[in-house]
């Protein structure tokens, strides 16, 4: 993602008055990106700074819909079957924008990375640098907080972990190295393959640039077809095929505002696909499911969610010129330095919460009130982010820093020298404290692990 999740409307502006464009024609016959830099950029234009802003606010807090805990041992898959309506409710939010964020999220981060790469004596080794920080450090840190939590759980209850057989699994909720494991840290898988694909953007930049023709319908075949994670390079397949639109919009010079005028035919379409997943859900086209599934596809995969995506992406994106220049926007520039944190920690925050206070006072899922606890998830997530990185910040400024990789921007006013190397020495305990409770889990590559740790902590702090 540049990061997948909101960065303050400022900090964005930042990145554009240094010279930073969105859009350009690249036309490159037999030259390189290298040669393509030194095109002209036009400027990104206010209201696509602001629609991006609000674009990511919009979708993170709808992903959270898919993450709400109910105490259930399984997933609940929503139908029509049900005369309940409020678990139609539900079903529209997370079939509809709950699983359209990812893919726009996606999108968006493709687009910032096109405008890095194509800025004049932009370096992709820089790009690497900053995202590690931004979103690879933050990733590991929220997964392995996720992960002990779990671990001391674990001594009174089954959870998730009791699935683990293998040290692989174990280091794969926290690196996802080899695959996305189901459990309490799956949603950061989604940075996971975002940072891939940070990592494989001049690669893909220049092919969108010379064989988009060629590279779209491999990464098209790749999403629809590949659904069990057997490509260890990218586990979702959904991040690199939108991670490659959005550099295709951006070198390509596509109007972002062309379809703001089909806003309520997108609207009513993501609607309606939405009610297919629940349709066909309810068994109505079980012979086509069970075709797709003797040849190894999910019908889901290859054919519903796709669609839910696309529709569910563009109607998000041509609503947010209505919802801009009120309150919410305000209100959006206000909470989007923590709008990282909250995604990375909703699970586990809102399954503390679910299980320790919700769940005791006013009953699961089965309660006439889970409905309220439902659509208050991401809110409640929020304003556990902000309570927690402000914490953090009056505690130790550099850890509230990197929990929300970066875009918080810790004030230098009244710089006490003394005072900062106490909370940054206090930190390193804590990180210190966390690589060593490792040991008894990963054996001999904890002392890996602390490497790498010791090499994040200088990167982010090594210039004080």
């Amino acid at each position: 993602i540049e990061s997948p999740l909101p960065v303050t409307t400022a900090t964005l502006s930042r990145n554009i008055h240094t010279g930073c464009s969105v859009f350009t024609i690249i036309s490159c016959s037999g030259a390189g990106i290298d040669s393509c830099m030194s095109a002209a950029r036009l400027p990104i234009d206010l209201e696509t700074r602001e629609r991006i802003g609000m674009a990511r606010m919009l979708c993170v807090l709808c992903m959270i819909y898919v993450h709400v805990p109910d105490g259930q041992t399984a997933g609940i898959v929503y139908t029509l079957t049900s005369a309940d309506v409020f678990l139609f409710m539900e079903g529209m939010l997370v079939e509809g924008p709950g699983r359209a964020g990812a893919a726009l999220l996606s999108v968006v981060s493709g687009f910032l990375a096109a405008t890095t790469l194509l800025k004049p004596g932009s370096s992709a080794l820089s790009l690497y640098r900053r995202r590690f920080v931004s979103i690879v450090v933050p990733m590991v840190f929220w997964a392995t907080v996720t992960y002990l939590v779990y671990v001391l759980a674990s001594q009174s209850r089954a959870t998730f972990l009791d699935d683990l057989t293998s040290l692989m699994d174990r280091l794969n909720v926290i690196f996802f190295l080899t695959e996305n494991v189901s459990g309490a840290t799956m949603h950061l898988g989604f940075l996971r393959d975002l940072f891939v694909c940070i990592l494989l953007s001049p690669l893909l930049l220049f092919a969108v640039q010379r064989i988009a023709w060629l590279l779209f319908p491999v990464l098209g075949a790749f999403y629809l077809l590949e659904h069990d994670q057997s490509s260890i390079l990218i586990l979702r397949p959904l991040v690199v095929f939108a991670f490659s639109i959005g550099l295709y919009l951006a070198s390509r010079q596509v109007r972002l505002n062309a379809l703001d005028r089909y806003w309520p035919l997108f609207t009513l379409l993501a609607l309606l696909a939405a009610l297919l997943i629940l349709l066909v859900h309810s068994g109505v086209a079980d012979a086509a499911v069970t075709a797709f599934a003797l040849r190894g596809m999910q019908f889901d995969e290859t054919v519903l969610y796709p669609i839910g995506r696309l529709f569910g992406s563009l109607a998000i994106w041509t609503l947010i010129p209505l919802l801009l220049g009120g309150r919410l926007q305000a209100w959006v520039q206000r909470f989007t330095p923590y709008l990282f944190a909250a995604y990375c920690s909703h699970y586990l925050m809102l399954t503390l919460v679910f299980y320790g206070v919700w769940q005791p006072l006013f009953g699961g899922r089965e309660s006439g009130l889970f409905i309220i606890w439902f659509l208050l998830a991401p809110v409640i997530s929020m304003a556990i982010a902000v309570l927690v990185v402000n914490v953090a910040l009056r505690i130790a400024p550099p850890m509230a820093s990197m929990i929300t990789g970066g875009r918080l921007q810790v004030s230098t006013r009244h710089f006490d020298p003394l005072y900062e190397r106490s909370q940054q020495g206090a930190v390193l305990l804590a990180w210190l404290t966390l690589t060593r409770s490792l040991d008894g889990f990963a054996g001999h590559l904890s002392a890996m692990l602390r490497e790498w740790l010791e090499i994040s902590w200088r990167l982010l702090y090594g210039r004080r």
